[in-house]
């Protein structure tokens, strides 16, 4: 072996010597390893503080518009149109007294003077007879004067024969004419009976004419159809020219600014308002209607509580009442409140008090609520009064300032170690 190589093989084993030796001192020198114990340090999680207040209880429920008086314009007399006002046209307001429609009232204006004309001649007629009856008295006096002339006669001559100082002759003469004067007086006498049924008759017939002159009277009012009150127009049905008969329908108006909703609300519900509601008691509500975004409430009240209750729904009907004030407020809304709408009626009930209000998911199954109390879950079992969309309102299990969990909880236990967030409290 060269001389060379000897002394390369010789710095080998010297390097390999150095880092066997480095080895053994590091395995020699190295630290030993503790056993630590590993700290839970909990879940870290946000809270809100409980705090009480005043609710209002407001039940909501859906309904939809109808007019509180609404007419149907029928005809009450045949014949054709020939007059209806501008404003009588679906949508059109109409003030109160209008004359919407007018049939051709000629036929019933001459049929109004024809009794008119009827009741003078029954007039004329009574007239002329309480004449007759004067002139039959007078008559009848001057046949009473006669009769007793007669009579006195009849009796001296009667006297004169007797003593046979005329023939008998000239006394029949005499008691003929006494007999015919009797007779002129007693037809007077039966004139004059015959006078009283024919006066009733007379009577009668110008009450008659009286009664046909004002039904001929109403007939005429009939034919213009006049609006009783101020209103809208729902329906129109007739033209100018158009023949009508009694009872066809013209057209459909309604009462401005008085409209009811029906709602219906669920008898669970009913223990938020007072027992004698609609009666002494008012009950507010607001009236919603939703449009492409924008929102017009106007205030109602709750008229009336139905007698019955709906078996299939078990709800119970209401009527809420808008009246005209309500809706005279609302000047620049787009849309005016208008039978046919779907709206939303929030009804205020009871107001209660000290109570706690959440978000629905903070509650867990079996109506428990988790709270932080030392650092650690605790769990609330609660009362909840009453649930609304997104809302809970709890009455008991809850007290002022305690620490709600509003962090999502995957599985809960009581007593589990947590951590506040920061901003938590």
């Amino acid at each position: 072996m060269k001389k060379g190589g000897l002394f390369k093989t010789i710095r080998v084993f010297v390097v390999l010597f150095i880092a066997l030796v480095i080895a053994v001192v590091l395995v020699v020198m190295r630290p030993k390893a503790e056993r630590q114990v590993p700290v839970d340090k909990g879940l870290l999680v946000e809270v809100l503080p409980a705090k009480t207040q005043d609710v209002e209880i407001v039940v909501e429920t859906f309904g939809t518009v109808a007019p509180r008086e609404s007419l149907k314009l029928v005809a009450q007399v045949r014949g054709p149109i020939v007059e209806i006002d501008p404003v009588f046209k679906e949508g059109g307001f109409v003030p109160q007294k209008t004359r919407l429609i007018q049939i051709d009232p000629r036929t019933y204006e001459l049929a109004a003077e024809r009794r008119k004309v009827q009741i003078k001649q029954a007039q004329a007629e009574l007239k002329s007879l309480e004449q007759q009856v004067v002139n039959l008295k007078a008559r009848m006096k001057i046949a009473r004067s006669d009769v007793k002339l007669a009579k006195n006669e009849y009796v001296r001559l009667k006297k004169l024969v007797d003593r046979k100082v005329i023939a008998q002759s000239q006394l029949d003469k005499t008691e003929q004419v006494y007999l015919a004067s009797q007779e002129r007086l007693q037809a007077l006498d039966n004139q004059l009976a015959l006078i009283a049924p024919q006066k009733e008759q007379l009577i009668a017939a110008r009450d008659l004419a009286r009664v046909m002159y004002q039904e001929a009277q109403l007939d005429l009012e009939r034919s213009g159809i006049v609006a009783p009150f101020d209103g809208w127009v729902l329906e129109k049905t007739i033209e100018v020219g158009q023949h009508v008969n009694i009872g066809q329908q013209l057209g459909r108006i309604y009462s401005a600014g008085e409209l009811d909703i029906e709602v219906r609300v669920p008898a669970k519900d009913l223990k938020w308002f007072p027992e004698d509601m609609g009666q002494k008691t008012p009950i507010l509500a607001d009236v919603v209607f939703k449009n492409s975004g924008s929102k017009t409430v106007w205030s109602g009240r709750v008229a009336r509580v139905k007698a019955m209750m709906d078996q299939r729904t078990r709800t119970l009907p209401m009527v809420v009442e808008v009246d005209e004030a309500a809706i005279s407020m609302q000047k620049n809304e787009q849309v005016g409140l208008r039978p046919g709408m779907f709206v939303t009626v929030l009804i205020k009930g009871k107001k209660i008090q000290k109570v706690f209000v959440l978000p629905r998911h903070l509650v867990y199954p079996g109506d428990v609520v988790f709270t932080v109390k030392e650092g650690a879950l605790k769990s609330n079992p609660v009362q909840i009064l009453r649930g609304h969309n997104d809302t809970v309102i709890i009455g008991e299990g809850l007290s002022e300032g305690d620490l709600i969990v509003k962090s999502p909880l995957s599985s809960p236990s009581e007593g589990q170690i947590v951590r506040l967030k920061p901003d938590g409290s």
